[in-house]
Parts: structure tokens; sequence; C-alpha cells
């Protein structure tokens, strides 16, 4: 698969940036972008088309160079495995990325191996699903996982009488039933 590269002004500046061929989720394409647009990535600015193989080079060279090898042995294996998973990792983003998201805050995510290709390359990830603290939602939340959430959802599905009393609540900021004031 072949992307098309097109050129745009961002910050009075020319770039190129990566266009996605179909709908659908591309986190490779998203993070080539944010590296081509903070000069962190370079794609020569006459070519028209570039290959997902050669796209997924250009990230892991810049993985490499971002992560330079540490003067401690111990920590320098740790790292040289991580960018290893990483860069095994890198042609999985092409259709998508497992997140697991906490409510309480724009950057809480439990790590995954595809969040550490973000990392490695410090490039910042958030997310706009936040309960508000003064909800009553937030003690059912606390600080529960996307994950952990279903989970306990799934599993008090099957509880007698948990489907009843799911139905009967309110959804998250709905108004109060006039019967029940």
């Amino acid at each position: 698969m072949a992307y098309r590269l097109r050129k745009i002004n961002f910050l009075g500046r020319q770039h190129v940036v990566i266009c996605q061929a179909e709908n659908g989720p591309c986190p490779l394409i998203a993070l080539s972008n944010v590296l081509l647009l903070t000069k962190r990535l370079e794609i020569h600015s006459d070519l028209s088309f570039i290959s997902m193989p050669e796209l997924i080079t250009l990230v892991a060279n810049r993985l490499f160079e971002s992560n330079p090898p540490l003067a401690d042995e111990a920590l320098q294996l740790n790292q040289q495995q991580q960018l290893d998973a990483v860069v095994n990792m890198l042609p999985r983003l092409q259709y998508g990325l497992d997140v697991n998201l906490k409510f309480t805050d724009v950057d809480a995510f439990e790590f995954t191996e595809e969040l550490a290709a973000f990392d490695l390359l410090d490039v910042h990830l958030y997310h706009g699903w936040l309960v508000d603290p003064q909800e009553e939602a937030a003690s059912v939340v606390g600080g529960l996982s996307y994950n952990q959430l279903v989970e306990r959802a799934i599993a008090t599905s099957g509880t007698p009488g948990a489907t009843a009393a799911a139905a009967s609540a309110p959804s998250p900021g709905a108004a109060p039933d006039a019967a029940a004031a």
C-alpha cells in the first residue's frame, strides 16, 4: 500500500504530510505526521507517494536515532528490548491502536506495547474521555480503566436484577425523571 504525500503550510513553514488512502484508523500515519510537523522526520518534498514499508523504515530509524545507546549495560539491554519490540510492532499500527484509557486525566493510559512507540518518540497522546468528579458517575468509574469497566459491566450483566437496575438507572447527564422527583 502506498500513501499520497501532500505539501501543507503549518506555522508558516512548508511541510510534507501523509494522507490516508481510506477512512479508518491509522495511528502510524498520525504518529508520522506529528513527527513530520515537528521536523523530527523528513520525507523529501519531491516525492508524491510513500509505501508502508518505507514509512515503517523511516519511523524505525527515527526510533533508534531518538534513543541512543545508554552507558549502563542493564539499562541499555532493557532499552534495546523495548526498541526491538516496538519496531516489530510498527506494522500493526497501520490497522489501529490498542489503548486502555482511564477517565481521570487526559493522558491517563494503561501501558501497552503500542503506546511504547509514542513514548520512545516523545509524542504525547491525549484523550477526551473524562468524568467530571462532581458527577455521580465519578464514584462508579473512580480510577478504573475502560477495560476494567467493560469487565465489570459484563460480570454484572449476568447477575439477576442487574439488568433491570441498569435499565432503570439514568444515563450520565440525563435529566431526572419527573416521576422520580
